[in-house]
């Protein structure tokens, strides 16, 4: 209010300059209609996401008294536009269109545009009343929002906007654009409609600037991102054959020299490549930083590019403030890797892979700090190259990649967590659009220490920058950035596996009881002439279930070999008096075995029998059942699992 009465008597001789310009009398009431045009869909991740303009049309009133009032617009989330110094915000109120072609009260056109005005010193010389012409003379014709004394996080003010009636037959335009709103906080709808952002708009004092249909909807919230792991060529999943073992190297040449050569390597498939497909959840959900092939440096009111940059005007600048309407960076998209082995390296593609993303479409790998943002770089006039020295190449049997290989390098890790975070350079808004990424795995096999470690690795697909709700408050010239976002609805997907080598056999059905007797064979079949997979060895455990005669428990339930079992080797024993590797046996039980055998190729053979060879009255041989996946001949052929 004390602004108010300061700037009246300025305003009170600016009306009277104007009134001279326009000769008006009044004719018909000061009347203001509000229209928000068509809304766009914003991303239910989004927690800057640009809201559609808001377009005030005044007609009637008197051309000689000038108005003063204060606008402000309420949203049913909060507003995320970004702050500069004294807490005033990049969305701007415009007048009469700066910026677009003049015309005469006859409606012809005429030299020149309506002038940007962006501060109240100096309007006059910016803006000077000139005789016939219908635009608002003589003021300032761009104001920049501010935060409201009171804390309300979801409403922007425009205070001391000085409007100039129109008069009758004539209509004076207000528009309110680049403000920016947290969608995430209204999400997604699983029912049919979408939900909306609301905008509410009122002037005061009150009855200054009547406004009719002051609400409006300024936005239809979509969720804005699909995520999921593909095979190499995106013909189909990931698929299982993805996982690997600790005691076979998968890429080993690529773990040993990660800066050179190709993956896959040495001898290894396409299974250690994985396609991490990013999909827009509606054609706008991918944007470049800004559309300055389209002319969007210098914006005209009301035009509209796919870009995450706003209304963006060299008018518009002030001294001390941002750029309005300008993002930080074009859409981005992260895969973040987590539970990540020990003694893995993870390969990323350093940008889009063609052809099995949308033509059309690009986005590159970028440097960012751990929430995906650039750092110490608020406007970038380009993503930032993330591939460093020693760029390998990522093949993919069957597919032609364009170019011929594409150019990977290595994710950071720390504690078996990483990411990769890849920007937006090219969007086709007229189609849904897909990116996909190649990632891959690779490790040297080391299973008596332990190397790789165990576990399974999962990635999870998001837009980046992504922050929680703690620190994703407004921005203060790009920190934090413009756009960002929370991490959604996403949620992590299988990477890949790595298992120990280790195979479970089951004999159903073991006596030495009633005269019969059990023998037992279990050879490690690692040594083959099928594959290159390095031979290993290990320790085999027998765990017994069943009972002795007159259903007395059993004394021993399990024992371990006092050695490994060579590849090739076979172990050999009879359940009533042991065998071989410092097995005992248990004698006098009736049951089944379970064989815990810490090599990857087990097989077992059980033979029972009354009697000893050529005395025998009965006997009966069987395989015993692998309870793992196994492969056989280096296939994918489940054991027993077909049959549970």
């Amino acid at each position: 209010m004390v602004a108010f009465r300061k700037l009246y008597p300025v305003l009170a001789v600016a009306a009277l300059s104007v009134a001279s310009a326009f000769g008006q009398g009044v004719s018909t009431p000061l009347v203001c209609q509000a229209n928000s045009g068509v809304p766009p869909v914003v991303r239910a991740e989004g927690l800057t996401e640009l809201t559609g303009d808001l377009v005030i049309n005044c007609t009637g009133g008197n051309p000689a008294a000038a108005i003063m009032t204060n606008i402000q617009v309420f949203l049913n989330t909060n507003v995320t536009s970004r702050l500069g110094g004294g807490d005033t915000y990049d969305a701007l109120l415009m007048i009469d269109e700066p910026g677009a072609a003049r015309t005469d009260v006859n409606g012809a056109a005429t030299a020149g545009v309506t002038p940007f005005c962006p501060t109240a010193a100096g309007a006059a010389a910016c803006n000077p009343a000139v005789v016939g012409q219908t635009y608002q003379q003589g003021t300032q014709t761009v104001y920049r929002g501010t935060k409201p004394l009171v804390s309300v996080q979801n409403s922007l003010v425009w205070a001391g906007v000085t409007i100039v009636p129109p008069g009758s037959n004539r209509t004076r335009t207000i528009r309110i654009t680049n403000v920016r709103a947290n969608a995430s906080a209204i999400g997604a709808t699983t029912s049919g409609l979408p939900n909306q952002i609301i905008a509410f708009i009122s002037s005061f004092p009150q009855g200054t600037l009547p406004i009719d249909n002051p609400q409006q909807t300024v936005g239809y919230v979509q969720q804005g991102l699909l995520f999921d792991t593909r095979n190499c060529g995106n013909t189909g999943g990931r698929g299982g054959s993805v996982n690997g073992f600790q005691c076979q190297s998968r890429n080993q040449d690529r773990f040993n020299t990660p800066t050179g050569g190709g993956l896959p390597s040495n001898g290894a498939t396409n299974d250690t490549v994985v396609g991490l497909r990013f999909r827009e959840g509606f054609q706008t959900a991918f944007k470049v930083r800004i559309a300055t092939a389209a002319g969007q440096a210098a914006s005209l009111p009301g035009q509209v590019f796919n870009s995450e940059s706003g209304f963006v005007n060299p008018g518009t600048d002030v001294a001390g403030q941002p750029a309005a309407g300008v993002a930080d960076a074009g859409t981005r998209l992260m895969a973040r890797f987590n539970n990540v082995p020990s003694n893995v390296r993870i390969f990323v593609s350093v940008a889009s892979v063609m052809p099995t993303s949308s033509v059309g479409s690009a986005a590159v790998l970028v440097t960012t700090d751990p929430n995906g943002a650039t750092p110490n770089n608020p406007n970038p006039t380009a993503p930032a190259p993330g591939a460093p020295p020693g760029v390998v190449t990522v093949n993919c049997s069957g597919v032609t990649l364009v170019p011929s290989g594409a150019n990977a390098v290595e994710v950071p890790l720390t504690a078996g967590t990483g990411q990769a975070v890849w920007e937006v350079t090219a969007a086709d808004q007229s189609n849904l659009e897909t990116l996909i990424f190649h990632a891959a795995y690779a490790y040297v096999a080391n299973a008596n220490a332990g190397q790789p470690g165990i576990g399974a690795a999962t990635v999870m697909g998001t837009f980046a920058p992504v922050y929680t709700a703690s620190n994703a408050g407004q921005s203060d010239f790009g920190t934090p950035s413009i756009p960002r976002f929370v991490a959604g609805t996403a949620s992590a997907q299988s990477f890949f596996s790595i298992s120990s080598c280790v195979t479970n056999l089951l004999f159903p059905f073991v006596t030495n009881q009633a005269g019969f007797d059990t023998g037992i064979a279990i050879a490690n079949t690692s040594q083959d002439p099928f594959s290159s997979s390095n031979q290993n060895a290990g320790t085999c455990r027998l765990n017994y279930y069943g009972t002795l005669p007159n259903n007395a428990p059993l004394t021993t339930t399990s024992e371990t070999t006092d050695r490994d079992v060579a590849a090739g080797a076979t172990l050999t024993m009879v359940l009533s008096t042991g065998g071989g590797f410092g097995l005992k046996g248990n004698p006098n039980m009736q049951g089944y075995i379970i064989a815990q055998c810490n090599f990857r190729f087990a097989h077992g053979f059980a033979f029972i029998t009354d009697g000893p060879i050529g005395q025998a009255r009965v006997a009966e041989g069987y395989l015993a059942i692998v309870l793992d996946g196994i492969d056989t001949i280096r296939g994918n052929v489940n054991g027993e699992e077909q049959g549970h």
